[in-house]
């Protein structure tokens, strides 16, 4: 059985939210309300592109942090970075070599978070 995608899950939470049906959703990026079907099923083969995902933002009437969430979910179901993400990776590719690190260590998200709050300040 195929697991919808956190995307998928996340869109289908805020498409109810918004009381819109799969139909008026897809209408808004010129699809077919079996395309958003598939992408709340994780059948999807073709996730949104950039455009659409502002649009759909902008039908949802997400706020800013819910915005940002779905840009996310939306990358990863790409398999990609949100593009800012992926520009500021490229600028400071020290980065890279701490994602790497991370990586070959099995750090964990708690010890990520240790490291988050002392370049924060404690924020």
């Amino acid at each position: 059985m195929i697991e919808p995608s956190d995307f998928g899950v996340f869109l289908r939470e805020k498409r109810k939210k918004a009381h819109l049906t799969q139909d008026d959703l897809a209408l808004t990026i010129n699809k077919s309300g079996q395309y958003i079907s598939n992408i709340e099923k994780g059948k999807n083969s073709a996730p949104p592109q950039s455009s659409d995902i502002e649009a759909l933002i902008k039908k949802l009437e997400l706020n800013d942090e819910e915005a940002r969430l779905f840009k996310e979910k939306a990358a990863a179901d790409r398999c990609r970075l949100p593009a800012d993400q992926m520009d500021y990776l490229m600028k400071n590719r020290k980065l890279i070599d701490l994602i790497n690190y991370g990586l070959d260590n099995n750090i964990s998200d708690s010890c990520w978070a240790e490291v988050l709050a002392v370049i924060s300040g404690g924020k």
